[in-house]
């Protein structure tokens, strides 16, 4: 719980329970004072809720983009792979299709040069081949012997050609899907700067939401030593008769479990360090709260950032506070006596769930209610 409140808190139900001792015009100014700091105070609480929201929306707006961004950084990666890739297959592919022209242009040669021998020498080459055969069984033996060199050549120029062409296919598509992924590389990029101007404008919207929390916590503090102020004049109001309730008792029957002690602590709401003047007892909404000892209920209502509160003043200095309740028992003014039922447990105020926030004051100075309160 936040210091602040609890002076607020503090010094309006010193000046509730001691009109006596000053006149009725300075009750009505000092309560009137504090009044008005209570409902700044509400005001200032409420805008922090708000603040606290919309940090929470951007800080999920925030990691959707950087999630995005990742996923998109890992797209652009996995792209500049397949570019690399097909751009190395793209070349071997094309150095295969200079070897197999290469290989074509040679055996076209060949081809060529055979043909044209033959062409010249027409029938004397076939004589030749006729009158260098020993008998007709090799002459029939030479000339198919040719046949098959000439259809040889020429089939495996036909298997040279479909090769090259199927190379040249394979090239084409490469070079048609390197054209893609660059296109599609580039699309990712635009998508990544996007979501880049996206995340700046995010961070900017965070950074201006957290001077306004700032801002608001300063005002807070100002109103923090406001009431110190007024603290310091009602102090001496309190209550002189000495406190005769021994041990207290525990505030929440059946629910012993702390959520947060008394001392130093993040706070939960404003997430900055701040010190924490009493405990917090969770307990679901409607569980029955009770006085911890006999005393005069000196504040009951609607105190802020407390939500619903109830302040008893047990005497000898003695007070305790009882914070964040769903509806409250008792009013102004009425006795009540230890375990009497007080209040119900509920969330109201500046509250992250249903609780009670339980104090002990003496002296006007918080003090551990561990050290006077028995679980």
């Amino acid at each position: 719980m936040k210091k602040k409140s609890i002076l607020i808190l503090l010094v309006l139900f010193m000046a509730m329970s001691t009109f006596s001792v000053f006149g009725n015009s300075d009750a009505n100014r000092i309560n009137n004072q504090l009044r008005d700091i209570g409902s700044q105070q509400k005001n200032l609480n409420n805008a922090l809720n708000q603040n606290k929201k919309k940090e929470q929306s951007v800080a999920q707006q925030l990691q959707a983009i950087e999630n995005q961004i990742l996923r998109t950084e890992d797209e652009i990666s996995k792209i500049q792979i397949d570019i690399k890739t097909t751009e190395r297959n793209v070349q071997q592919t094309l150095e295969k299709l200079i070897a197999a022209e290469s290989h074509i242009d040679n055996k076209n040669d060949l081809l060529g040069d055979r043909i044209n021998v033959m062409y010249r020498n027409g029938n004397i080459g076939y004589a030749e081949v006729v009158l260098s055969s020993k008998d007709f069984t090799e002459l029939l033996t030479n000339l198919d012997m040719v046949k098959r060199i000439v259809q040889h050549d020429v089939d495996l120029l036909k298997q040279l050609k479909e090769q090259r062409d199927a190379i040249e296919d394979k090239k084409t598509q490469l070079e048609n899907h390197r054209s893609k992924l660059v296109i599609l590389k580039s699309s990712v990029e635009e998508k990544r700067k996007s979501l880049q101007v996206s995340r700046g404008e995010q961070e900017r919207l965070r950074k201006a939401l957290q001077n306004d929390r700032a801002e608001i916590t300063r005002q807070l503090d100002a109103l923090e030593r406001e009431a110190k102020l007024l603290e310091d004049q009602l102090r001496k109001l309190q209550s002189s008769g000495a406190y005769v309730g021994g041990q207290m008792q525990w505030p929440v029957p059946g629910y012993s479990r702390i959520s947060s002690p008394y001392g130093n602590r993040i706070h939960p709401i404003l997430r900055v360090s701040r010190f924490h003047s009493g405990i917090d007892v969770p307990a679901p909404s409607g569980v029955t709260v009770v006085a911890a000892a006999q005393g005069r209920v000196v504040l009951a209502g609607d105190q802020g950032g407390y939500g619903r509160t109830v302040i008893i003043d047990h005497g000898g200095g003695i007070m305790t506070l009882y914070a964040h309740n769903s509806r409250l028992n008792v009013s102004v003014g009425q006795q009540v006596t230890r375990g009497q039922k007080i209040a119900a447990i509920g969330s109201t105020g500046m509250s992250t769930g249903p609780h009670l926030h339980f104090e002990v004051r003496v002296n006007g100075k918080t003090v551990d209610p561990l050290s006077r309160v028995r679980r």
